[in-house]
Protein backbone atom coordinates (compact mmCIF):
# COMPACT_ATOMS: atom_id res chain seq x y z
CA UNK A 1 0.00 0.00 0.00
CA UNK A 2 1.15 3.31 -1.10
CA UNK A 3 1.83 5.83 1.89
CA UNK A 4 0.60 9.36 1.89
CA UNK A 5 3.50 11.36 3.48
CA UNK A 6 6.95 9.31 3.21
CA UNK A 7 9.26 9.61 6.70
CA UNK A 8 12.64 8.46 7.04
CA UNK A 9 12.66 4.98 6.20
CA UNK A 10 12.84 6.28 2.47
CA UNK A 11 16.38 6.48 1.22
CA UNK A 12 17.11 6.61 -2.20
CA UNK A 13 20.43 6.54 -4.49
CA UNK A 14 19.25 8.87 -7.86
CA UNK A 15 21.80 9.46 -10.94
CA UNK A 16 19.46 10.94 -12.92
CA UNK A 17 15.91 11.95 -11.99
CA UNK A 18 13.27 14.29 -10.11
CA UNK A 19 11.50 14.27 -6.61
CA UNK A 20 8.61 15.86 -5.93
CA UNK A 21 8.64 16.88 -2.14
CA UNK A 22 4.66 17.29 -1.03
CA UNK A 23 3.29 19.69 1.12
CA UNK A 24 3.55 18.35 4.86
CA UNK A 25 6.79 16.83 3.85
CA UNK A 26 10.54 17.56 4.15
CA UNK A 27 13.45 15.87 2.47
CA UNK A 28 17.37 16.03 2.76
CA UNK A 29 19.69 16.09 -0.51
CA UNK A 30 22.93 15.16 -0.35
CA UNK A 31 25.17 16.23 -3.78
CA UNK A 32 28.15 14.52 -4.71
CA UNK A 33 30.23 17.08 -2.78
CA UNK A 34 28.82 15.70 0.03
CA UNK A 35 26.46 19.34 0.69
CA UNK A 36 23.38 18.78 2.25
CA UNK A 37 20.08 20.72 1.37
CA UNK A 38 17.09 20.84 3.28
CA UNK A 39 13.79 21.34 0.98
CA UNK A 40 10.37 21.80 2.23
CA UNK A 41 7.70 20.94 0.38
CA UNK A 42 5.83 21.69 -1.67
CA UNK A 43 8.61 21.68 -4.40
CA UNK A 44 10.02 20.01 -7.27
CA UNK A 45 13.97 19.19 -7.69
CA UNK A 46 15.99 17.46 -10.04
CA UNK A 47 18.92 15.55 -8.80
CA UNK A 48 22.08 14.86 -10.24
CA UNK A 49 24.59 11.95 -8.49
CA UNK A 50 22.71 12.72 -5.07
CA UNK A 51 20.83 10.80 -2.32
CA UNK A 52 18.08 11.93 -1.04
CA UNK A 53 16.16 10.93 2.23
CA UNK A 54 12.46 12.25 3.77
CA UNK A 55 12.71 13.16 7.25
CA UNK A 56 10.70 11.84 9.88
CA UNK A 57 7.82 14.30 11.67
CA UNK A 58 7.85 14.26 15.04
CA UNK A 59 4.50 15.99 16.22
CA UNK A 60 3.87 17.02 20.78
CA UNK A 61 0.34 18.18 21.42
CA UNK A 62 -0.39 20.24 24.21
CA UNK A 63 0.16 18.11 26.92
CA UNK A 64 3.15 16.59 25.28
CA UNK A 65 6.70 18.07 24.90
CA UNK A 66 9.71 17.10 22.24
CA UNK A 67 13.24 16.16 23.78
CA UNK A 68 15.83 17.54 20.78
CA UNK A 69 18.86 16.03 21.16
CA UNK A 70 21.47 17.86 18.82
CA UNK A 71 24.97 16.66 17.31
CA UNK A 72 26.73 19.18 18.89
CA UNK A 73 25.40 18.20 22.71
CA UNK A 74 22.85 20.35 23.76
CA UNK A 75 19.10 19.75 24.21
CA UNK A 76 16.49 21.45 24.04
CA UNK A 77 12.81 20.62 25.47
CA UNK A 78 10.04 22.48 23.18
CA UNK A 79 6.52 22.51 24.49
CA UNK A 80 3.67 21.02 22.49
CA UNK A 81 1.76 22.22 20.66
CA UNK A 82 5.08 21.91 17.91
CA UNK A 83 5.83 19.94 14.97
CA UNK A 84 9.45 19.12 13.94
CA UNK A 85 11.42 17.55 11.16
CA UNK A 86 13.98 15.52 12.70
CA UNK A 87 16.96 16.53 10.31
CA UNK A 88 20.08 13.69 10.72
CA UNK A 89 23.20 16.32 10.27
CA UNK A 90 21.76 18.78 13.13
CA UNK A 91 19.73 16.25 15.04
CA UNK A 92 21.00 13.11 17.05
CA UNK A 93 17.18 12.25 18.49
CA UNK A 94 13.72 13.57 18.95
CA UNK A 95 11.31 12.28 21.46
CA UNK A 96 8.00 13.04 22.30
CA UNK A 97 7.32 12.89 26.38
CA UNK A 98 4.21 13.26 28.17
CA UNK A 99 3.98 16.07 30.56
CA UNK A 100 3.42 15.39 34.26
CA UNK A 101 -0.15 16.05 35.11
CA UNK A 102 -0.36 16.24 39.10
CA UNK A 103 -3.98 16.42 40.81
CA UNK A 104 -4.05 18.09 43.80
CA UNK A 105 -2.37 15.46 46.20
CA UNK A 106 0.63 14.57 43.98
CA UNK A 107 3.84 15.99 43.44
CA UNK A 108 7.51 16.12 41.80
CA UNK A 109 11.36 15.92 43.24
CA UNK A 110 12.97 18.18 40.37
CA UNK A 111 16.73 19.13 39.96
CA UNK A 112 18.07 21.49 38.45
CA UNK A 113 22.02 22.18 37.60
CA UNK A 114 23.09 25.69 37.22
CA UNK A 115 26.95 26.34 35.52
CA UNK A 116 28.73 28.25 38.33
CA UNK A 117 30.21 31.85 37.54
CA UNK A 118 33.14 32.91 37.61
CA UNK A 119 34.27 34.89 41.40
CA UNK A 120 35.30 38.34 39.20
CA UNK A 121 31.61 38.70 38.33
CA UNK A 122 29.74 41.39 40.15
CA UNK A 123 32.54 42.20 42.87
CA UNK A 124 33.31 45.38 40.81
CA UNK A 125 36.07 43.86 38.44
CA UNK A 126 37.12 44.89 35.13
CA UNK A 127 35.12 43.61 32.00
CA UNK A 128 39.22 42.38 30.62
CA UNK A 129 39.98 40.95 34.12
CA UNK A 130 36.90 38.87 34.47
CA UNK A 131 37.06 37.27 30.72
CA UNK A 132 40.50 36.15 32.18
CA UNK A 133 38.94 34.77 34.90
CA UNK A 134 36.47 33.13 33.39
CA UNK A 135 39.00 31.82 30.87
CA UNK A 136 40.82 30.67 33.90
CA UNK A 137 37.85 29.16 35.51
CA UNK A 138 36.98 27.66 32.69
CA UNK A 139 40.22 25.98 31.53
CA UNK A 140 40.96 25.07 35.50
CA UNK A 141 37.41 23.69 36.27
CA UNK A 142 36.73 21.54 33.25
CA UNK A 143 34.54 18.28 33.81
CA UNK A 144 33.08 19.61 37.41
CA UNK A 145 29.81 19.79 38.01
CA UNK A 146 27.76 23.33 38.54
CA UNK A 147 25.72 23.71 41.24
CA UNK A 148 22.27 21.19 41.33
CA UNK A 149 18.90 22.69 43.35
CA UNK A 150 16.17 21.07 44.30
CA UNK A 151 12.71 21.98 43.87
CA UNK A 152 8.70 20.64 44.43
CA UNK A 153 6.54 21.28 42.12
CA UNK A 154 3.47 20.40 43.78
CA UNK A 155 0.04 19.91 42.14
CA UNK A 156 -2.59 20.90 40.59
CA UNK A 157 -0.30 21.41 37.61
CA UNK A 158 0.78 20.15 34.08
CA UNK A 159 4.94 20.27 34.21
CA UNK A 160 7.30 20.18 31.90
CA UNK A 161 10.90 20.14 32.70
CA UNK A 162 13.51 21.67 31.20
CA UNK A 163 16.92 20.76 29.17
CA UNK A 164 18.72 20.95 32.41
CA UNK A 165 16.25 19.76 35.06
CA UNK A 166 15.39 15.93 35.74
CA UNK A 167 12.89 14.44 37.66
CA UNK A 168 13.93 12.28 40.64
CA UNK A 169 12.95 8.50 40.39
CA UNK A 170 12.39 6.62 43.81
CA UNK A 171 12.47 3.34 43.91
CA UNK A 172 11.04 1.80 46.90
CA UNK A 173 9.67 -1.74 48.66
CA UNK A 174 6.68 -2.68 47.31
CA UNK A 175 4.95 -5.77 46.28
CA UNK A 176 5.32 -7.68 43.08
CA UNK A 177 1.77 -7.97 41.08
CA UNK A 178 0.67 -10.26 38.40
CA UNK A 179 1.35 -7.85 35.50
CA UNK A 180 5.45 -7.33 37.08
CA UNK A 181 4.58 -3.92 38.32
CA UNK A 182 5.06 -3.20 42.10
CA UNK A 183 2.54 -2.19 44.91
CA UNK A 184 2.84 -0.43 47.74
CA UNK A 185 -0.17 -1.69 49.64
CA UNK A 186 -0.35 -4.83 47.80
CA UNK A 187 -2.74 -7.82 48.91
CA UNK A 188 -2.68 -9.37 52.54
CA UNK A 189 0.39 -11.92 52.60
CA UNK A 190 2.38 -10.72 50.06
CA UNK A 191 6.11 -9.82 50.82
CA UNK A 192 7.78 -6.59 49.95
CA UNK A 193 10.80 -6.93 47.99
CA UNK A 194 13.33 -3.81 47.37
CA UNK A 195 13.15 -2.25 44.25
CA UNK A 196 9.82 -3.31 43.31
CA UNK A 197 7.86 -0.03 43.17
CA UNK A 198 9.13 2.83 41.13
CA UNK A 199 7.96 5.80 39.77
CA UNK A 200 8.05 9.64 39.82
CA UNK A 201 5.25 11.15 40.87
CA UNK A 202 5.11 11.48 44.44
CA UNK A 203 1.47 11.20 46.38
CA UNK A 204 1.21 12.94 49.69
CA UNK A 205 -2.15 11.35 50.59
CA UNK A 206 -3.01 9.72 53.06
CA UNK A 207 -2.42 5.92 52.51
CA UNK A 208 -1.67 2.71 54.18
CA UNK A 209 0.11 -1.34 53.37
CA UNK A 210 -0.06 -4.76 54.53
CA UNK A 211 3.20 -5.52 56.42
CA UNK A 212 3.66 -9.60 57.54
CA UNK A 213 6.42 -9.61 60.07
CA UNK A 214 7.37 -13.16 60.00
CA UNK A 215 9.86 -15.38 62.25
CA UNK A 216 8.69 -13.54 65.65
CA UNK A 217 9.54 -15.91 68.51
CA UNK A 218 8.05 -15.39 71.90
CA UNK A 219 10.03 -15.77 74.74
CA UNK A 220 8.76 -19.56 75.07
CA UNK A 221 10.57 -19.87 72.13
CA UNK A 222 7.49 -20.14 69.31
CA UNK A 223 7.59 -19.00 66.44
CA UNK A 224 4.78 -16.84 64.65
CA UNK A 225 4.02 -14.71 61.78
CA UNK A 226 1.98 -11.34 62.53
CA UNK A 227 -0.16 -9.69 59.52
CA UNK A 228 -0.76 -6.10 60.39
CA UNK A 229 -2.09 -2.67 58.06
CA UNK A 230 0.01 0.41 58.32
CA UNK A 231 -1.62 4.08 58.19
CA UNK A 232 0.63 6.77 57.35
CA UNK A 233 0.69 10.29 55.97
CA UNK A 234 3.79 11.69 54.08
CA UNK A 235 4.05 14.91 55.78
CA UNK A 236 7.50 16.40 54.56
CA UNK A 237 8.81 15.50 51.27
CA UNK A 238 12.51 17.86 51.88
CA UNK A 239 13.33 15.53 55.20
CA UNK A 240 12.18 12.24 53.50
CA UNK A 241 14.73 13.04 50.91
CA UNK A 242 17.05 14.27 53.10
CA UNK A 243 16.70 11.23 55.66
CA UNK A 244 15.86 8.11 53.49
CA UNK A 245 16.26 6.91 49.77
CA UNK A 246 13.00 4.13 50.93
CA UNK A 247 10.94 4.87 53.05
CA UNK A 248 8.81 1.88 52.75
CA UNK A 249 11.90 0.20 53.79
CA UNK A 250 12.54 1.40 56.56
CA UNK A 251 8.45 1.18 57.63
CA UNK A 252 9.28 -2.57 57.21
CA UNK A 253 12.55 -2.46 59.24
CA UNK A 254 11.10 -0.45 62.28
CA UNK A 255 8.21 -2.13 61.94
CA UNK A 256 9.67 -5.90 62.34
CA UNK A 257 11.82 -4.87 65.07
CA UNK A 258 9.14 -3.33 67.20
CA UNK A 259 7.14 -6.81 66.37
CA UNK A 260 10.38 -8.76 67.58
CA UNK A 261 10.21 -6.98 70.58
CA UNK A 262 7.13 -7.66 71.63
CA UNK A 263 7.43 -11.23 70.77
CA UNK A 264 10.56 -11.41 73.03
CA UNK A 265 8.58 -9.87 75.46
CA UNK A 266 5.78 -12.61 75.85
CA UNK A 267 4.90 -16.30 75.64
CA UNK A 268 2.72 -17.67 73.27
CA UNK A 269 -0.32 -17.86 75.26
CA UNK A 270 0.02 -13.75 76.60
CA UNK A 271 0.98 -12.65 73.38
CA UNK A 272 -2.40 -14.12 71.68
CA UNK A 273 -3.95 -12.49 74.81
CA UNK A 274 -2.60 -8.79 74.24
CA UNK A 275 -2.85 -8.98 70.58
CA UNK A 276 -4.95 -5.65 71.08
CA UNK A 277 -1.35 -4.18 71.96
CA UNK A 278 -0.93 -4.39 68.51
CA UNK A 279 -3.34 -2.22 67.07
CA UNK A 280 -2.16 0.64 69.86
CA UNK A 281 0.58 3.24 67.99
CA UNK A 282 2.24 3.20 71.37
CA UNK A 283 3.56 0.07 71.26
CA UNK A 284 5.36 0.85 68.27
CA UNK A 285 7.83 3.25 69.45
CA UNK A 286 10.87 2.31 67.12
CA UNK A 287 8.59 2.86 64.38
CA UNK A 288 6.83 5.72 64.98
CA UNK A 289 10.31 7.11 66.07
CA UNK A 290 11.17 6.25 62.26
CA UNK A 291 8.60 7.79 60.15
CA UNK A 292 8.88 10.99 62.14
CA UNK A 293 12.38 11.22 61.13
CA UNK A 294 11.76 10.43 57.47
CA UNK A 295 9.05 12.91 57.32
CA UNK A 296 5.76 10.86 57.59
CA UNK A 297 3.23 10.40 60.39
CA UNK A 298 1.97 7.43 61.49
CA UNK A 299 -2.19 7.16 61.96
CA UNK A 300 -2.89 4.04 62.99
CA UNK A 301 -2.12 0.49 63.11
CA UNK A 302 -4.22 -2.83 63.04
CA UNK A 303 -3.99 -5.60 63.87
CA UNK A 304 -5.45 -8.68 61.46
CA UNK A 305 -4.22 -11.83 62.89
CA UNK A 306 -1.27 -14.04 63.39
CA UNK A 307 0.36 -16.94 61.77
CA UNK A 308 2.10 -20.20 62.81
CA UNK A 309 3.23 -24.00 62.13
CA UNK A 310 0.56 -26.53 61.65
CA UNK A 311 1.40 -28.30 64.86
CA UNK A 312 1.87 -25.72 67.06
CA UNK A 313 -1.72 -24.24 65.37
CA UNK A 314 -3.43 -27.16 66.14
CA UNK A 315 -2.48 -27.07 69.88
CA UNK A 316 -3.69 -23.32 70.17
CA UNK A 317 -6.72 -24.63 68.04
CA UNK A 318 -7.68 -27.16 70.43
CA UNK A 319 -6.98 -24.68 74.11
CA UNK A 320 -8.98 -22.31 72.01
CA UNK A 321 -11.73 -24.54 71.28
CA UNK A 322 -11.88 -25.78 74.93
CA UNK A 323 -11.13 -22.45 76.67
CA UNK A 324 -14.00 -21.40 74.32
CA UNK A 325 -16.47 -24.52 75.29
CA UNK A 326 -15.62 -23.81 79.20
CA UNK A 327 -16.37 -20.26 78.61
CA UNK A 328 -19.81 -20.76 76.61
CA UNK A 329 -20.79 -23.42 79.33
CA UNK A 330 -20.02 -20.68 82.21
CA UNK A 331 -21.78 -18.05 79.95
CA UNK A 332 -25.08 -20.22 78.83
CA UNK A 333 -25.09 -21.33 83.15
CA UNK A 334 -24.79 -17.42 83.65
CA UNK A 335 -27.72 -16.81 80.94
CA UNK A 336 -29.51 -19.33 83.02
CA UNK A 337 -29.11 -17.59 86.27
CA UNK A 338 -29.81 -14.44 85.02
CA UNK A 339 -33.04 -15.55 82.75
CA UNK A 340 -34.09 -17.14 86.16
CA UNK A 341 -33.36 -13.89 87.97
CA UNK A 342 -34.94 -11.81 85.31
CA UNK A 343 -37.74 -13.86 85.45
CA UNK A 344 -38.39 -13.76 89.03
CA UNK A 345 -38.12 -10.15 89.20
CA UNK A 346 -40.80 -10.06 86.12
CA UNK A 347 -42.81 -12.13 88.44
CA UNK A 348 -42.53 -9.96 91.69
CA UNK A 349 -42.64 -6.96 89.02
CA UNK A 350 -45.79 -8.43 87.88
CA UNK A 351 -47.65 -9.38 91.37
CA UNK A 352 -46.23 -5.90 92.72
CA UNK A 353 -48.19 -4.35 89.84
CA UNK A 354 -51.24 -6.26 90.43
CA UNK A 355 -52.03 -5.76 94.01
CA UNK A 356 -51.11 -2.33 93.04
CA UNK A 357 -53.87 -2.43 90.64
CA UNK A 358 -56.05 -4.46 92.79
CA UNK A 359 -55.61 -1.37 95.74
CA UNK A 360 -56.13 1.14 93.31
CA UNK A 361 -59.06 -0.88 91.94
CA UNK A 362 -60.29 -1.24 95.95
CA UNK A 363 -59.70 2.62 96.33
CA UNK A 364 -61.69 3.56 93.70
CA UNK A 365 -64.60 0.61 94.66
CA UNK A 366 -64.81 1.89 98.03
CA UNK A 367 -64.44 5.68 96.49
CA UNK A 368 -67.48 5.57 94.35
CA UNK A 369 -69.77 3.67 97.18
CA UNK A 370 -68.97 6.58 99.28
CA UNK A 371 -70.04 8.95 96.44
CA UNK A 372 -72.41 6.73 95.77
CA UNK A 373 -73.64 7.06 99.80
CA UNK A 374 -73.24 10.77 100.05
CA UNK A 375 -74.82 11.22 96.87
CA UNK A 376 -77.99 8.98 98.18
CA UNK A 377 -77.89 11.28 101.59
CA UNK A 378 -77.86 14.34 99.94
CA UNK A 379 -81.01 13.11 97.80
CA UNK A 380 -82.57 11.84 100.93
CA UNK A 381 -81.58 15.26 102.67
CA UNK A 382 -83.46 16.88 99.69
CA UNK A 383 -86.04 14.67 99.63
CA UNK A 384 -86.80 15.83 103.18
CA UNK A 385 -86.32 18.89 102.67
CA UNK A 386 -89.05 18.96 100.09
CA UNK A 387 -91.45 16.93 102.17
CA UNK A 388 -90.70 19.19 105.33
CA UNK A 389 -91.42 22.03 102.72
CA UNK A 390 -94.54 20.53 101.87
CA UNK A 391 -95.79 19.22 104.78
CA UNK A 392 -95.18 22.65 106.52
CA UNK A 393 -96.72 24.11 103.20
CA UNK A 394 -100.03 21.31 103.87
CA UNK A 395 -99.99 22.22 107.51
CA UNK A 396 -100.38 26.09 106.56
CA UNK A 397 -103.22 25.40 104.09
CA UNK A 398 -105.20 23.07 106.20
CA UNK A 399 -104.74 25.76 108.85
CA UNK A 400 -105.98 28.66 106.95
CA UNK A 401 -109.15 26.32 105.86
CA UNK A 402 -109.84 25.39 108.89
CA UNK A 403 -109.48 29.28 110.39
CA UNK A 404 -111.90 29.68 107.02
CA UNK A 405 -114.10 27.18 108.48
CA UNK A 406 -114.05 28.40 112.15
CA UNK A 407 -114.69 32.03 110.93
CA UNK A 408 -117.53 30.86 108.92
CA UNK A 409 -118.91 28.64 111.36
CA UNK A 410 -118.80 31.17 114.43
CA UNK A 411 -120.29 33.69 111.98
CA UNK A 412 -123.04 31.02 111.06
CA UNK A 413 -123.75 30.06 114.80
CA UNK A 414 -123.64 34.34 115.70
CA UNK A 415 -126.18 34.78 113.03
CA UNK A 416 -128.06 31.75 114.55
CA UNK A 417 -127.95 33.32 118.22
CA UNK A 418 -128.58 36.66 116.51
CA UNK A 419 -131.82 34.69 115.32
CA UNK A 420 -132.95 33.16 118.95
CA UNK A 421 -131.49 29.51 118.20
CA UNK A 422 -130.18 27.55 121.15
CA UNK A 423 -126.95 26.79 119.74
CA UNK A 424 -126.96 24.12 122.51
CA UNK A 425 -129.38 22.42 121.67
CA UNK A 426 -128.44 22.94 118.01
CA UNK A 427 -124.81 21.92 118.35
CA UNK A 428 -125.95 18.66 120.12
CA UNK A 429 -127.71 17.46 117.30
CA UNK A 430 -125.75 18.55 114.88
CA UNK A 431 -123.25 16.40 116.19
CA UNK A 432 -124.96 13.37 117.30
CA UNK A 433 -123.87 9.66 115.73
CA UNK A 434 -125.55 9.21 112.48
CA UNK A 435 -127.86 6.12 112.08
CA UNK A 436 -126.68 3.31 110.24
CA UNK A 437 -129.34 1.37 108.03
CA UNK A 438 -130.58 -0.36 111.26
CA UNK A 439 -133.89 0.65 112.52
CA UNK A 440 -133.27 4.32 114.32
CA UNK A 441 -136.14 5.38 116.72
CA UNK A 442 -135.56 7.80 118.98
CA UNK A 443 -137.61 9.17 122.29
CA UNK A 444 -137.41 12.46 123.57
CA UNK A 445 -139.42 13.78 126.90
CA UNK A 446 -140.77 17.06 127.93
CA UNK A 447 -138.54 18.94 129.79
CA UNK A 448 -138.66 18.41 133.40
CA UNK A 449 -140.55 15.27 132.89
CA UNK A 450 -140.41 12.21 133.15
CA UNK A 451 -138.79 9.82 130.62
CA UNK A 452 -141.58 7.64 127.93
CA UNK A 453 -141.68 4.46 127.81
CA UNK A 454 -141.46 2.18 124.94
CA UNK A 455 -142.01 -1.57 124.44
CA UNK A 456 -141.07 -3.11 120.91
CA UNK A 457 -143.00 -6.54 120.22
CA UNK A 458 -140.67 -8.56 117.79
Amino acid sequence: MKKTFRDGSYYRHVWFGKRTVKEGECAAVWQADGRRKVIDGPKRVRLFFAHVRFLNRHVADGHEYLEVQYRDGHKEHRRGPVALFMDPCTHLSMKTHAAYKLAANEALVVYREEEKKPMAEGMGITTAAASAAATLVSSTKIGEPGNVHRRIVRGPAVFIPAAHEWVHSFSWHGSLSGNGKGSKTGTPGDEKVPHALNFQVLRTQPDQMYVTVRGVRTSDDAQVAVHLMVFYELKDIEMMLNMTNDPIGDIIAATSADIMTFGAQNTYDTMMQRTALLSDVDTFPILRSRTAACGFELSKIVYRGTETSRALQEVHDDSVAKRTKVKLAADTRQMEQAQTTFELQCKQERSRAEMELAEAETRHRLAMVELEAAQARKARDEDHQHELRHQEERELAKLRADTARNDEALRRESALKELGVDLTQYLCVVNQVKPDHTTHIKLDGEKGGSAPALHLRA
